[in-house]
């Protein structure tokens, strides 16, 4: 057999969990996939931009990267999760000797959940803010609050300061006596101001030592967002009712979204983002190729394991690939639009400023915090407010339930006394994860978390490229091949094998090596907390798979090779359902049975 049973190998037995369920509908998976995307942190911290490079050199660079990068990607977990049924820690019976890499996951999931609620607490806090009869962060609400900021923060757009040519000169030592020296002149953003007013700190966001505080309305906001959360857990936590959720929640973003594109394509600037989205400069293709694998980041979630553990819902003859690919394209035109809106917010600031070249505008967190003061122009702004932000809301607490459920799932797979326990289990997940976001929601929480998200995106490249190793070198592409035709009736082409064996890695070694020096900065200008969070959640974890393979190997017999090869051999790896397990073993057996009678011809002739 191409696989060990677990008598064989006296581990314990995998038993698939009857309850775990599928989607209701086979369109759930696609829109799962899609909200995966949903990580508007990404885009809102402008760490990708299309308007970078503009769309039609964006569009052959994206189809490219889905060609060569995230698509292959994307059919390998899915191949594992849908041929296993089960989560990202029990589908690496598939070698058991990386097993170490599920639990990996697991922890670093659940440290990024912890951080990645604080952008659903924002919007939440932005969206209870706009209920005032006001807006806090128009110009007539503005003075409402704003008794306490310095001269510095008095330059804002509520009150935009433009330089004019008989103003006296500011600095004579670098120029002639004729000429005139302008200071540059940095407005802030009435909206982002309200942010740090809540925490009565305008440090916030400059990575300076400041105090630690904390904001009374965050705090509330966290503990609402956990609460709803639990909710969904203890009434609707079945995986039918999550993907008519998450079906709905694709539809309600997809629509406000383009409404919003609409609306804030009638600001002023609007028309200079079009025609620079749709500038050809060559210039700018090898930035694009190299943001390939950081586009392929944003496509898999926040956290490692999420699609493979979303795939374990299909049913088994699902056809990933077409699925794959669908899920790509869909992605593609969510992230085009989100950055569309990021670049109107960013235009429409400049244009505020009449285009002074002394004078600029400080953008932060564009689509979180910025574009608040953006709504603030639009009439009825109270309504579009809420409803903006109610979008961003609820698409971040889509993609912390489809998270959330994976990680649960994930665990009760491989720990099969907890299932009886699931309720407990899912509850307790939430309470932990409460009571870890508080600290996220502090001033320190907020400036600093960049530096986790640097170093879970290195994780996942990491654990990117092993998975390429196990499934492509290790078990072998023959046999993966063999597997995939014979669960999806479809072939996964020879050529694309390759790719993923000798291109994609290169690219994938480079970024995690830039994402290493970017990591290092970061943690350089961090407190201690976000220093042991890396320590004990990403850095300490990772001894745990060889640790686990020098476990199992320490339980076998014969020598170092032969202990080695035997815990990479596959244990329980077939399909679950009785009929497809049946039709596999004598799928496998026939061509062990026909290489043996070759082999033995083969001796004949000899």
């Amino acid at each position: 057999m191409a696989y060990e049973s677990s008598y064989e190998t006296g581990r314990q037995p995998f038993l698939p969990d009857p309850k775990r369920g599928n989607w209701l509908n086979p369109q759930d998976f696609i829109y799962a996939g899609i909200s995966l995307v949903f990580r508007i942190d990404i885009i809102s911290m402008s760490l990708l931009s299309t308007f970078d490079v503009g769309i039609l050199i964006f569009i052959p660079i994206y189809l490219l990267g889905m060609a060569i990068y995230t698509v292959p990607l994307m059919v390998l977990q899915s191949y594992m999760g849908q041929f296993s049924s089960s989560g990202f820690i029990s589908a690496f019976r598939l070698s058991p000797i990386f097993k170490g890499i599920g639990f990996v996951s697991l922890l670093t999931n659940i440290l990024i959940l912890a951080y990645h609620s604080l952008f659903a607490m924002v919007p939440l806090l932005y969206m209870f803010a706009s209920l005032n009869p006001t807006l806090p962060w128009s110009c007539d609400g503005f003075k409402s609050w704003a008794h306490n900021i310095t001269e510095d923060e008095e330059k804002n757009l509520c009150n935009v300061y433009i330089h004019n040519e008989t103003e006296p000169q500011i600095d004579t030592n670098y120029t002639s006596s004729n000429e005139t020296s302008f200071q540059f002149i940095n407005h802030h953003i009435p909206s982002v101001l309200y942010f740090q007013y809540l925490f009565h700190d305008f440090q916030l966001f400059r990575y300076d030592d400041f105090q630690f505080s904390m904001s009374w309305q965050l705090i509330l906001c966290a503990l609402l967002v956990w609460t709803i959360i639990g909710v969904i857990v203890y009434k609707f936590f079945q995986t039918e009712v999550i993907g008519t959720i998450v079906r709905y929640t694709v539809y309600m973003v997809l629509g406000l979204m383009c409404f919003f594109i609409i609306g804030f394509s009638f600001l002023p600037g609007s028309g200079h983002v079009f025609r620079h989205l749709f500038t050809v400069r060559w210039r700018d293709v090898m930035f694009g190729i190299v943001t390939i694998p950081m586009h392929g980041m944003s496509a898999f979630g926040p956290g490692w394991g999420i699609f493979l553990t979303m795939a374990s819902f299909n049913k088994f003859r699902t056809n990933v690939i077409k699925q794959s690919c669908l899920i790509a394209l869909g992605q593609f035109m969510v992230m085009i639009g989100l950055d569309v809106l990021t670049n109107l917010s960013e235009t429409f600031f400049n244009e505020v400023t009449n285009g002074d070249y002394y004078a600029q505008v400080e953008h932060v967190w564009i689509l979180y915090l910025s574009s608040g003061s953006v709504l603030a122009h639009f009439p009825w702004a109270n309504l579009w407010s809420i409803l903006f932000y109610f979008m961003l809301f609820w698409s971040s607490m889509t993609l912390m339930i489809l998270q959330l459920h994976s990680i649960i799932t994930s665990t009760l797979d491989e720990f099969i006394f907890l299932r009886e326990k699931k309720l407990q289990v899912g509850l307790g997940f939430v309470g932990f994860l409460a009571m870890t976001s508080l600290y996220f929601s502090s001033n320190h929480g907020i400036t600093y978390s960049t530096a986790l998200t640097i170093d879970t995106y290195n994780t996942q490249t990491a654990i990117n490229l092993l998975l390429i190793l196990i499934i492509l070198w290790i078990y072998g592409r023959e046999r993966f091949q063999r597997d995939f035709e014979f669960m999806t009736s479809h072939r996964f082409s020879t050529w694309n094998v390759y790719i993923l064996r000798f291109i994609a890695p290169v690219g994938m070694v480079l970024s995690l090596i830039g994402g290493l020096f970017i990591s290092h900065y970061e943690h350089a200008i961090t407190t201690l907390f976000f220093d042991l969070c890396a320590i004990l959640f990403i850095a300490v974890p990772w001894l745990g798979i060889p640790g686990f393979a020098i476990y199992l190997m320490s339980r076998s017999m014969g020598s170092i090779k032969t202990r080695f090869l035997r815990c990479c051999r596959p244990n329980d790896w077939f399909p679950i359902e009785a009929e497809e397990k049946q039709k596999y073993e004598q799928l496998v057996g026939s061509v062990e049975i026909t290489q043996t009678l070759s082999e033995l011809k083969d001796e004949e002739v000899i």
